[in-house]
């Protein structure tokens, strides 16, 4: 039987791995974990060091041992800067168009990471992308997704973050998602609505 995800249930070593994930320390714990995701998902050959593959392993063991947490948040949003990987040089303005152009209502979307934080509250995570922008740029490309319907499980650990706050929502994303709306704003800033599809 799930358990319900608080102070009492969590694991001492689940508990840690918590708090490598969500870290703003110099090391960038969350990267590691990320490359062990890869590894374990998408055959990548990252190199890895046993302690980072515990904290994967113990986040993972979450999504076994305790039941979905976020059933009653209508929605959850992540905000991302949008990089440029087109492999050419791009202006502002270009960058975000060729980003949006990606996208198509009706159509299949699926987010590069593994392991992902979304956020609870939809201004938090926006304001999180913009502090994170190195050039403080209001014209930086951003993008947020809006996720709506959820088929796999979420879990909020805003109680076990090193941030308070972030109102984190935590995903492990093996599945596909459905673009349901794309809404440009200004300052090259577009909201991308997705629906999880069920997972094959």
């Amino acid at each position: 039987m799930l358990k319900v995800l608080n102070q009492q249930n969590i694991l001492p070593n689940e508990r840690k791995a918590l708090k490598k994930w969500t870290s703003k320390s110099e090391e960038k714990f969350y990267r590691d974990i990320k490359n062990v995701s890869e590894n374990k998902y998408k055959n990548t050959s990252h190199s890895l060091e046993e302690n980072h593959i515990e904290w994967f392993n113990s986040l993972e063991s979450l999504f076994e041992n305790y039941e979905d947490n976020t059933i009653t948040f209508k929605e959850i949003y992540r905000a991302d800067i949008i990089d440029n990987t087109f492999c050419v040089e791009l202006s502002n303005e270009e960058l975000f168009e060729r980003f949006c152009s990606q996208f198509i209502i009706n159509g299949c979307f699926e987010f590069p990471d593994i392991i992902c934080s979304f956020s609870a509250d939809k201004y938090y995570a926006i304001n999180a992308c913009a502090e994170n922008d190195k050039s403080k740029n209001s014209k930086t490309p951003r993008v947020l997704y809006i996720l709506e319907k959820r088929v796999s499980k979420y879990l909020y650990i805003e109680e076990f973050s090193e941030v308070v706050n972030e109102e984190e929502v935590l995903a492990i994303l093996k599945s596909k998602f459905i673009v349901k709306n794309i809404i440009k704003k200004e300052n090259n800033f577009v909201e991308i609505f997705l629906d999880e599809c069920e997972f094959i």
